[in-house]
C-alpha cells in the first residue's frame, strides 16, 4: 500500500501545477501557434480552455504512471482518437465541451486503473476476498486447473489480479481475471505460457456463469463514448495486415447485452 500512496502523492505533484493554469490559456498545446479551427475555439472560450488545461494535466500525469507490457500503445491511440474526435468538431463549442468532458472522465479512469494494476502486479495483490460468488467459482477453478495437473496453487500467488467495471452495461459490476501471477506447484505454464496468459472475462448478465476466455496478455480498461471496453494485447495473427513491428489489441464492447471484437495494430512499445 505504502507503494501506492507515494505513487499517488507523486501524481499528484505532477498534477496540480497544470490544473491551477490560467484557464484563458490551453495547457495542451501553444494558443499563439493555433491555427486549426477546433483549437482556436478552444483558446477563445475560457469554459474550454479550463477543461484543455484540466485534461492537459490529467495526460502528463496518466503518461508518468507506470503501464503494463504493451499498455503503452493503446494510451497513445486513445490520445490520437480524442484530437480526431475534437478535430471534427471544428469551431463547435457545445461539441468541443463535450469531446473535452468524456476525455476527461476516461483519463480519471484509466488512471486509476493503471496504478491499481501497477501495485497488484509490483505487490502480488490477488483478486480481493468477498467477490460475487460466480466470480469466486471462476478463481476455484484456477485452483482445479492446477490440482489436475498434480500440483496446488503456492500460497500467496494463488487468486488472480483483477480488475472490475460495467462492461455490458447492466449497472452491475463485471470482472476481469488476470492468472498472471498464479504459480501452480506442478506446472509453471499452467496458466500462461508463450502466447500470452488466459485472461477470463466474467459478465454479472448471466450471473458470472460462462467468462469469455481471452489468450493474450495486458489487460486494460478503457473509456469510450458508450462506456468502458476491456482491451488485450493478442496474437499478431488477428492483425494480418499488421506491420512486423505492431502489436495486436483486441477491444471488447458491449450493447445491448451482445458484445463484439475488434482487433487493431498499433506500433509496439519499447520494451
Amino acid at each position: 500500500m505504502r507503494a501506492l500512496l507515494s505513487l499517488v502523492s507523486a501524481l499528484s505533484g505532477l498534477l496540480l501545477p497544470l490544473l491551477i493554469a490560467a484557464p484563458a490559456q490551453a495547457a495542451s498545446f501553444d494558443c499563439s501557434k493555433a491555427t486549426a479551427a477546433d483549437e482556436v475555439a478552444v483558446c477563445r472560450d475560457g469554459v474550454t480552455s479550463s477543461l484543455d488545461s484540466e485534461m492537459g494535466g490529467l495526460y502528463f500525469a496518466y503518461e508518468k504512471v507506470p503501464m503494463f507490457m504493451g499498455a503503452n500503445g493503446a494510451r497513445h491511440d486513445d490520445a490520437e482518437a480524442f484530437l480526431a474526435a475534437r478535430g471534427k468538431c471544428g469551431a463547435d463549442i457545445t461539441c468541443l465541451r463535450k469531446v473535452y468532458t468524456d476525455r476527461i472522465a476516461a483519463l480519471k479512469t484509466n488512471i486509476e486503473a493503471s496504478m491499481q494494476q501497477f501495485f497488484a502486479l509490483q505487490n502480488g495483490e490477488p483478486a480481493a476476498p468477498g467477490l460475487p460468488a460466480g466470480v469466486e467459482k471462476v478463481i476455484a477453478g484456477y485452483a482445479e486447473s492446477c490440482k489436475q495437473l498434480g500440483g496446488a496453487l503456492v500460497a500467496g500467488a494463488d487468486r488472480p489480479l483483477t480488475m472490475s467495471a460495467d462492461l455490458d452495461r447492466d449497472g452491475v459490476a463485471d470482472y476481469v481475471l488476470n492468472p498472471q501471477n498464479l504459480q501452480c506447484s506442478a506446472a509453471a505454464t499452467a496458466f500462461c505460457s508463450n502466447g500470452g496468459c488466459q485472461i477470463d472475462i466474467a459478465l454479472s448478465g448471466d450471473g458470472f456463469a460462462k467468462p469469455i476466455e481471452v489468450l493474450g496478455g495486458a489487460p486494460t480498461l478503457t473509456q469510450s463514448d458508450a462506456g468502458t471496453v476491456a482491451k488485450v494485447w493478442v496474437d499478431g495473427s488477428n492483425c494480418p495486415k499488421a506491420a512486423a513491428d505492431d502489436a495486436c489489441w483486441a477491444t471488447y464492447e458491449w450493447a445491448d447485452g451482445k458484445h463484439t471484437v475488434t482487433y487493431a495494430a498499433s506500433p509496439a512499445p519499447a520494451m
